[in-house]
């Protein structure tokens, strides 16, 4: 736990020293009544009708539309910000635009792809990126984390957490005494990543996601992590071969694997699972719902209970609340396992994601008060302004485990918001590492 101590103390004394200035605080209005509404640090509004700065909610125009702005507009200083969605899919054109035009800015709220600041400013870009936490609409931990908790020199940590945005203002830089980085010695358990061996195949530039060990020892030793439990997205797309269990077994068990159910192909799944959960290097079963477009109340999924309770291996699941604009996800919602958790309690069950927004939380909190053998895992952009902290406070800290979809969202985001929730150091270990080990390695000797 000493190792926690230490990282903990390091993020307090980082966030304390930077010379934040956030420069986009909205009008959104967050899921909770009981949520902190400011900006923990010292901020500027802006508008999106008018002024210079000036900030773009992307989900509001096309890139054609916000290049025009930028184009037509030399004089004005645009910020592209996150809306509503998700902006880890376009990284790649936002960073493209920012590189064009002297005009165009991109602030940090929301932009959660693995190393984002790192890689932007390996490409030059490091004087285009202003702080800013979507407050009160999001938790402000997931902007704080990746820059306090950031691989970059000083000056450059002091110039994105406010220093660029003082410029834009017309005001003088501020350069505190530096607070160097601790790296501590590997605690973490990350409980829900992906590989990926086609990048391409994403919507997004996945970072080194492929399934070769240097590659992952890397980043989980520069970010603490002793276990990495992965799914492939070859498995999840299609019933390909296993890709993974050889880059397992170089590891030493430091990274294992889900071996995943389709339930549109009983027959191939159960040869695959067959094969796969007698291997310790494997730690459950995966089921999403969602990708194969199968109700999780689907009857076919009781063939994957009954394989997890032969092998005594946990189920993890992806799980979301209903969203308007990506229809796949009523298939994921918490409720619709209830009847396979009624059957079969001896299987460990996870909530990957815990609900997955504001709208699935309360039904992961029911599941889980229903059913003694569900957890809940953290991995995604739960970034909601309350979704952590009611996460804690109605399912308890000893339910929930830490993740975070590597290769899609940097693992500081989620770091950070856990440390933002001033937390016990026992409840915070029990979340970082012994609930995932409790979870998926019961019968191993791991400290």
């Amino acid at each position: 736990m000493e190792n926690l101590r230490k990282l903990r103390e390091n993020y307090e004394a980082l966030k304390a020293a930077l010379p934040w200035l956030d420069c986009y605080v909205t009008d959104w209005q967050p899921s909770w009544t009981d949520v902190p509404l400011t900006s923990p640090v010292e901020y500027r509004q802006l508008r999106t009708d008018s002024g210079n700065p000036r900030l773009v909610v992307q989900t509001e125009h096309t890139f054609d539309e916000i290049e025009k702005m930028a184009a037509d507009a030399p004089e004005i200083n645009f910020i592209i910000a996150s809306g509503g969605k998700r902006l880890i899919y376009h990284f790649e054109i936002a960073s493209q635009l920012i590189a064009k035009y002297p005009n165009l800015y991109l602030c940090t709220a929301n932009l959660c792809n693995e190393l984002a600041l790192e890689r932007l400013v390996a490409m030059g870009l490091k004087d285009k990126l202003l702080f800013g936490t979507m407050m009160p609409y999001l938790d402000p931990g997931q902007a704080l984390g990746p820059l306090a908790l950031g691989r970059l020199d000083w000056q450059t940590k002091c110039d994105i957490a406010g220093n660029n945005f003082r410029r834009l203002l017309g005001e003088t830089p501020v350069y505190p005494p530096e607070v160097p980085l601790v790296k501590v010695a590997p605690f973490i358990v990350d409980a829900h990543t992906h590989s990926i061996e086609d990048p391409s195949l994403e919507k997004f530039p996945p970072y080194f996601g492929q399934a070769k060990w240097e590659y992952w020892q890397r980043r989980m030793d520069d970010m603490a992590v002793t276990h990495s439990f992965i799914t492939p997205a070859e498995k999840l797309l299609a019933k390909n071969e296993n890709l993974i269990s050889g880059m397992c077994r170089e590891s030493g068990g430091k990274c294992r694997y889900f071996e995943v159910f389709d339930p549109r192909d009983v027959e191939a799944s159960l040869r695959d699972l067959e094969q796969s959960l007698p291997d310790p290097m494997c730690i459950g079963i995966k089921i999403h719902p969602s990708v194969h477009q199968t109700p999780g109340s689907d009857e076919r999924y009781a063939n994957a209970f009954e394989m997890a309770a032969k092998y005594h291996k946990p189920i993890m699941t992806h799980s979301w609340g209903v969203s308007d604009y990506n229809q796949a996800q009523q298939f994921a919602t918490p409720a619709q396992f209830d009847t396979h958790l009624n059957s079969y309690p001896e299987v460990t069950f996870v909530f990957g994601h815990t609900g997955g927004r504001p709208n699935g939380l309360p039904e992961a909190v029911e599941m889980c008060r229903k059913h003694p053998q569900c957890m809940n895992d953290l991995a995604g952009d739960l970034f909601n302004n309350g979704f952590l902290q009611h996460a804690i406070s109605e399912i308890g800290a000893d339910k929930l485990i830490f993740a975070t979809d590597i290769y899609w969202i940097d693992l500081r985001c989620m770091l950070a918001m856990l440390f933002e929730q001033h937390l016990s150091d026992g409840d915070l270990y029990r979340i970082l590492r012994l609930n995932a080990l409790k979870t998926y390695l019961p019968d191993e000797k791991t400290v």
